[in-house]
């Protein structure tokens, strides 16, 4: 996966912006990880696009094998969801619980995911 570094005068993040490959597995997940180490960058903004639509599904398993991922090596993420409609069933449960905690958050922009991910903990 490719991804771009944020810098501003309040902190970095790493942005996987869409169309630069997708988040498909718990390798690439693995992968984020370290981009975040290496660059001593413990946030992670990503794109509904930038993530397999197998991600919204729960029974995959790729969202739960993923934010563990991330979870387990302090990685903050926020997920900028644009299309509602991904926002359904068990995918939707999960991100009404997530939305309470510090670990993983879902926006529908990108200037409020960044201003959790900045500002907020």
């Amino acid at each position: 996966m490719n991804f771009n570094i944020i810098t501003n005068e309040n902190g970095r993040y790493l942005d996987c912006t869409p169309f630069t490959g997708v988040l498909s597995s718990e390798q690439d997940a693995i992968e984020l990880v370290s981009a975040c180490f290496s660059n001593d960058i413990d946030s992670l903004l990503l794109h509904e696009r930038s993530v397999s639509p197998d991600f919204f599904n729960l029974r995959t398993g790729l969202a739960g094998a993923v934010l563990n991922k991330f979870q387990t090596y302090n990685i903050k993420t926020a997920l900028i969801i644009q299309d509602m409609g991904l926002l359904e069933g068990r995918f939707k449960e999960l991100v009404i619980e997530s939305n309470k905690g510090n670990e993983f958050r879902v926006y529908d922009s990108v200037q409020a995911a960044e201003e959790w991910i900045l500002y907020h903990g």
